[in-house]
């Protein structure tokens, strides 16, 4: 009797660390989008696509621990395990981040905008566009022979 309740004691503990483990990947896309910004339309699709790759490893856990079965305390410490972490670990490592990792931010962003500019279709064009007109001033001012 002690072993099977000692597995489902480590059935819910797995699953808290499995809703933690999610919203710690979460906190990563967050991240990622603190340092570039994106449009609603693609956070939405990151959404998206990162919980249902999420949902995976949350079959597996309840695959390999409760054999496939979906028990509500499982899915309701998954759940916990997320707002454990977001209201504990999650608030301070952003707090952090914002702290010590603003101005790198700022330099990366720069760096990226400089690069952008560089190879931007549109100064390509008015270089080629300036090149022509130097041209035909050249072939106006030379005298035909």
């Amino acid at each position: 009797m002690t072993e099977i309740i000692m597995g489902q004691v480590r059935f819910v503990l797995v699953t808290l660390c499995l809703g933690m483990a999610m919203m710690l990947g979460y906190d990563f896309w967050r991240f990622l989008r603190w340092i570039i910004p994106h449009c609603k339309a693609v956070v939405w699709a990151e959404d998206i696509l990162y919980w249902t790759a999420a949902a995976v490893p949350a079959y597996a856990v309840f695959f390999i621990y409760n054999n496939g079965e979906i028990r509500w305390y499982g899915a309701l410490a998954v759940f916990l395990g997320g707002i454990l972490y977001e209201k504990g670990i999650s608030s301070v490592l952003r707090r952090l981040g914002r702290k010590y990792l603003e101005k790198p931010k700022r330099r990366l962003l720069c760096w990226i905008s400089k690069v952008w500019r560089y190879f931007s279709v549109k100064k390509q064009i008015t270089k080629m566009q300036e090149r022509v007109s130097v041209r035909r001033k050249r072939a106006l001012q030379s005298p035909d022979k």
